[in-house]
């Protein structure tokens, strides 16, 4: 390519004494010309083009499929209060585990506004009953997630929903849940943090009822939990 160069310059420097020169000479170097610009300008544009689609160093999404995460925090049960449902102080521990399901889109979708992927999430949550006539409930849940993402930012906010099944030791005749065996689901808003393209945080409010559907009834009577509360965990991409 240098060689190239190097003759086609030494033809221009040779035109700046055109009278001098044939007019066959004119033809030359216009075709020098020709040829470097043609060469040149495909190179030229396609740095272009790398550039402008280059992500930034900061990423706000991960490219990878898995994340796992470990959460805790605290919720209570004031929407339903008093007899005959029983006010529950509720202390979760959690572990979740959630697929990418597509790439980002809808970046000229209102705006860009709704830009983001979705996800699909399986939890398994131990909830220690702090206040309230039983003593923990344990549940598995599984649902869709979508994270709202626009280019360069560390912050992606969310909101998800999951529906599962539980366990708990019931206590119906203190007001409790009717039975054992409880339906449950989940709906949640938040944001992620990304500390790095591997590590990031979770803070989110979370509202789960369980309820047994009437399937204790008419033995017992069915006092269904309604809980709400903010929880915060830490995950991992891989």
């Amino acid at each position: 390519m240098w060689v190239f160069i190097l003759v086609s310059m030494r033809k221009m420097n040779e035109a700046t004494m055109l009278s001098k020169r044939k007019p066959g000479d004119l033809k030359v170097i216009l075709t020098c010309l020709a040829l470097l610009t043609a060469f040149a300008l495909p190179r030229a544009m396609a740095g272009t083009d790398m550039k402008a689609i280059t992500p930034p160093s900061c990423c706000s999404c991960s490219e990878r499929d898995w994340t796992i995460e470990l959460g805790t925090g605290a919720a209570w049960s004031n929407v339903r209060n008093g007899q005959p449902n029983q006010a529950y102080t509720i202390v979760p521990i959690s572990l979740t585990a959630s697929l990418k399901l597509d790439d980002v889109s809808l970046d000229h979708f209102l705006g860009g506004w709704l830009r983001g992927y979705s996800e699909f999430y399986f939890r398994g949550d131990y909830q220690q009953i702090v206040h309230g006539p039983e003593n923990h409930f344990e549940d598995f849940m599984a649902g869709p997630r979508y994270n709202f993402v626009q280019p360069g930012w560390r912050i992606i906010p969310f909101v998800e929903g999951g529906v599962g099944f539980g366990f708990g030791d019931s206590k119906p005749q203190l007001g409790g849940l009717g039975q054992d065996f409880n339906f449950t689901f989940e709906a949640s808003a938040g944001a992620r943090y990304n500390i790095c393209d591997d590590f990031f945080v979770r803070l989110a409010v979370q509202y789960q009822h369980v309820s047994n559907a009437g399937l204790s009834e008419p033995v017992n009577p069915n006092h269904p939990i309604d809980e709400l509360g903010p929880k915060l965990s830490f995950g991992y991409s891989f």
